[in-house]
């Protein structure tokens, strides 16, 4: 079996967690060699900006897409290999409390929530007014961050084994992240920190109404998936057609019957003469007879 053969029952076979790394995965893919092949060839690169995000609300108007798509896009190889070991790690926590759909309704939810973040810092809080023009944000990590929060929000004394530390509670690895992006508003990645909290934020309010007022915010996003899955799965209506070689029970064995005599009289010949005194027909004949269902 080929390597795309294997990936594709890979894809189609595993759960919603696999599809969206492989999404991950492919989007980078495509997209690092189109970018290395204009480099190559001296094509301008600018089509990027029409898949990341946008701060400015006058460019992003025009662009509502990135929206969606920014959340799944990659350009460099260790931001690609981080988001992809982050969500894997937490995702696989994260459905030992819920379900398969509900980790990609919080997906969405966090690159959502981690845009509205991104966009209200930037075009709100005059630090950030002279970069709104050409700042633009790429990358999984808000809904990294929302998974990872959701897992803390609703098990937050849940351990995992770390190297070199040994064993952490979700809790402290979800304040060491918050810590870090909060500190990093004002470094040279202070994009990517706003969508982290946001990211963050979705995911712990999602645990919250899940758990207090039984309101499943991934719902919507869980129907469109439904949606699309009964679509893909439907099948083709039955025909009813007439076999014009259907026999009789009667029929069926009066001619195996026949078919057993005539390969009992080529026996015979064969132990009385042996298989050499057959005819070329009667070769043939027997290798047909013994080979016909």
């Amino acid at each position: 079996m080929s390597i795309a053969s294997e990936l594709k029952i890979s894809f189609k076979e595993g759960g919603y967690l696999t599809r969206l790394i492989y999404i991950n995965a492919a989007i980078f893919l495509a997209v690092k060699v189109s970018l290395i092949l204009c480099t190559i060839f001296n094509v301008p690169t600018s089509w990027i900006r029409f898949i990341e995000m946008p701060a400015s609300l006058s460019v992003l108007i025009f662009r509502p897409w990135t929206i969606i798509s920014y959340m799944f896009l990659h350009t460099e190889f260790l931001h690609v290999i981080f988001n992809l070991l982050a969500l894997y790690w937490f995702g696989k926590i994260f459905l030992m409390f819920f379900n398969q759909k509900q980790i990609v309704g919080v997906y969405i939810l966090g690159g959502l929530g981690g845009a509205v973040v991104y966009l209200t810092g930037y075009n709100l809080l005059p630090y950030f007014a002279q970069s709104v023009p050409n700042a633009y944000i790429l990358g999984a990590s808000a809904s990294v961050m929302a998974i990872l929060f959701a897992t803390v929000s609703y098990s937050p004394n849940y351990e995992i084994r770390l190297a070199l530390i040994g064993n952490v509670k979700l809790k402290y690895l979800g304040l060491a992240f918050l810590i870090i992006d909060i500190l990093g508003i004002t470094a040279t990645n202070a994009g990517g920190s706003m969508a982290h909290l946001g990211g963050a934020a979705i995911g712990w309010l999602y645990v919250v109404l899940l758990k207090k007022h039984n309101i499943d915010t991934s719902f919507p996003i869980t129907q469109i998936i439904n949606f699309f899955a009964t679509f893909s799965l439907k099948k083709p209506k039955m025909k009813v057609s007439q076999n014009s070689n259907f026999k009789t029970d009667e029929q069926w064995n009066m001619e195996r019957k026949s078919k057993n005599g005539r390969i009992d009289e080529i026996l015979d010949k064969i132990k009385k003469s042996g298989y050499e005194q057959l005819t070329e027909d009667e070769k043939k004949e027997l290798f047909d007879l013994s080979n016909k269902k």
